[in-house]
């Protein structure tokens, strides 16, 4: 080779299996390598769990960084309003990052929707609903977050359409289950929009992405506590930091902080923040759930009877022929 390259570059490092980052290093006369990455975040892609747990997905910047070798932090970031950054950085950069001026600035703030649920930063537990696997049995989904996630893009997308601001959204959710089944519900409703944007993706989908708004469906709701891996911090963090403007995240509290993991961490974080709220307070999205619970046979028995009462106590009142659930739900 008659102009040897000397330096070489490799990004998101920390996603790369070390097997990997060794083969550009094997080029005749590099002298000088820098990885750029974040450990932090979605390491390598092993499908195999005894490759997974011998360490064959670990990267060189994670064995590096586990050595002790000094590493420079970029630790001002610029997208984040700080309401959404503090759960992050507190959690897996231990207070290292600082929020830049622009995401600081009052003018930051954006008030998309009226109403507690949608500051910047919120939990949304949703109590009722439950978790299913597709029809492979692979993946996990909740058609009841599906409806609310679809009900929240609803009211965004009128705001947008009315006031012609430009918004982007997206949803991400861990299960591809979950994506697909929001995806099929949508539909090409917000292709091709002047002012509106919307991408449905898988964390993974969603590395190196930003959005004005992010929905997060969390999908677990069971009585055992499991969450899967869900539990993953990086993929966890993953999630939490493409949000630019609002981050809201939807889940059922009693599932997801059942046991002492970064789910239970963030619940606790968020009712300490007052970011935490029931989905059944609004009046919206109470009556976009109800709807879905009765569409996919969800209904508890403690709403049913509510609801048979005052179908029974509308009919004393007007003494005419009784509603179904269904009429009282929309």
């Amino acid at each position: 080779m008659e102009n040897p390259l000397k330096f070489l570059l490799v990004d998101e490092a920390a996603q790369l299996k070390e097997c990997e980052s060794l083969i550009p290093l094997q080029i005749e006369g590099i002298e000088n390598a820098v990885m750029i990455g974040d450990e932090c975040q979605l390491p390598a892609m092993v499908k195999s769990q005894i490759s997974e747990n011998s360490g064959f997905g670990r990267s060189m910047f994670e064995r590096l960084s586990s050595l002790g070798h000094e590493k420079m932090m970029l630790n001002v970031q610029y997208r984040m309003h700080p309401s959404i950054s503090k759960f992050p950085n507190s959690n897996f950069y231990n207070k290292k990052i600082h929020d830049g001026e622009n995401v600081s600035d009052p003018s930051y703030l954006r008030n998309y929707l009226s109403g507690p649920l949608y500051g910047p930063y919120s939990f949304i537990n949703i109590g009722r609903g439950k978790e299913e696997s597709d029809k492979h049995g692979r993946s996990q989904k909740n058609m009841i977050e599906a409806a609310t996630a679809i009900k929240i893009v609803e009211q965004l997308f009128k705001v947008s359409e009315q006031t012609k601001l430009k918004l982007s959204v997206g949803i991400v959710s861990p299960y591809n289950a979950q994506v697909y089944s929001i995806n099929d519900k949508i539909g090409k409703k917000y292709e091709s929009l002047k002012y509106f944007s919307l991408k449905v993706r898988s964390i993974d989908g969603f590395q190196g992405s930003e959005e004005d708004v992010i929905i997060f469906s969390t999908v677990r709701s069971n009585k055992s506590g499991s969450v899967g891996f869900l539990a993953n911090a990086q993929r966890t963090n993953v999630a939490l930091t493409r949000a630019k403007h609002c981050l809201w995240i939807l889940g059922n509290d009693t599932t997801l902080s059942s046991r002492e993991n970064i789910w239970s961490k963030l619940i606790r974080d968020a009712k300490e923040r007052n970011c935490f709220h029931n989905a059944d307070d609004d009046s919206v999205l109470y009556k976009a759930i109800t709807k879905a619970c009765i569409e996919y046979d969800e209904l508890d028995d403690n709403l049913v009877n509510n609801m048979n009462s005052l179908k029974i106590n509308n009919n004393r009142k007007l003494g005419g022929p009784s509603n179904s659930l269904w009429e009282r739900a929309v």
